[in-house]
């Protein structure tokens, strides 16, 4: 008996050991909401996920389509969920009524919202807008953005013609020449006239006068002052998904269709929108930082969102907004 423990105890203390290494290294399990149903909004995520990126910041990572930003912010005030992604207009949108949440990393950090137009127009800039017809939604945020747009390049509304259309005859009304330009984002413009052949192109409001960031990380104010760590972790890791995802579109195209598999959109149109996406996460090109729009920039956002966005300025902008969850060593577009 006695020598049959003897033989057993080095067993028993080895599984002891294992098992609590097990549990002390545990990875911290996280979902997050994303704003809706997976496309190249989501490659770098994917990217992290699939490529043991997450795992390596000792995260388990649960990422959950969404239908919303608005709903994605709300579930996040709310405690349901870890983390949000949501458009920034939507998440100060409900932190302006009081909610306890707070944008941590902005990953799309210019927005889509753009002038799009035929390639044979002879349309490049702003200035080549005057006198033009310009197609633009009822209702929409490009809507609220287009006398902002027009005044940060010296225009005024009798520049342009402004014809209210949906956004689903957008396509006709450009290719039939019933108007100039339309007012959207070159995903739902631009890569579709590809697929028929038509060359068409785009300018951002981002780079026209109007830095408004656009899908960003939110996450509620009690839980980042519980573990901050962790929040720094998530942020630090999905930086890196997205600059391994612009090194490698096609991997990271081929991520996102095995991480939802059910997605509507084909390989094919998620590779010619990729390049769109990345433009919005690198705004500035090559060496610009993945997730960290600057105060001055917030502070200029800012003054687009009070004045022309209906949002409230009662509260300063750092009430929505905090860069201490960002790598201490950026990560850099490549």
């Amino acid at each position: 008996m006695f020598t049959l423990r003897k033989s057993l105890a080095p067993a028993v203390m080895a599984t002891a050991l294992a098992v609590q290494a097990s549990v002390s290294f545990a990875a911290d399990e996280i979902t997050m909401q994303m704003n809706w149903t997976a496309d190249t909004a989501h490659l770098g995520f994917a990217m992290a996920q699939n490529e043991g990126i997450y795992a390596a910041h000792d995260l388990d990572v649960t990422l959950v389509e969404g239908r919303g930003s608005a709903v994605a912010a709300q579930l996040v005030a709310a405690g349901n969920v870890d983390i949000g992604y949501a458009d920034t207009g939507a998440i100060l949108g409900v932190a302006s009524k009081g909610a306890p949440i707070r944008i941590i990393s902005t990953v799309w950090k210019s927005g889509q919202f753009g002038v799009q137009y035929l390639t044979e127009s002879g349309i490049s800039g702003p200035q080549d807008l005057v006198g033009k017809k310009l197609a633009v939604s009822p209702g929409s945020a490009m809507m609220a953005l287009m006398p902002v747009f027009l005044k940060a390049n010296n225009l005024s509304d009798s520049d342009v013609e402004i014809v209210n259309a949906s956004a689903d005859a957008f396509l006709g009304l450009l290719t039939s020449k019933q108007v100039d330009a339309v007012v959207q984002t070159p995903e739902n413009v631009v890569v579709p006239l590809a697929a028929q052949g038509i060359e068409a192109d785009n300018m951002y409001f981002y780079d026209n006068g109007v830095p408004i960031a656009s899908l960003s990380l939110v996450a509620h104010n009690d839980m980042l002052a519980k573990n901050p760590e962790l929040y720094s972790r998530f942020v630090a890791a999905t930086a890196e998904g997205w600059k391994m995802a612009m090194e490698n579109p096609e991997t990271a195209v081929d991520h996102l269709l095995a991480v939802f598999p059910d997605t509507e959109n084909t390989k094919e149109a998620l590779l010619a929108s990729a390049k769109f996406s990345f433009a919005s996460a690198c705004p500035g090109g090559s060496g610009d930082t993945i997730g960290v729009t600057s105060a001055e920039t917030w502070d200029e956002m800012y003054d687009v969102m009070t004045t022309a966005m209906d949002l409230s300025a009662e509260n300063p902008v750092t009430t929505y907004y905090s860069n201490d969850y960002v790598p201490a060593d950026p990560v850099v577009c490549p």
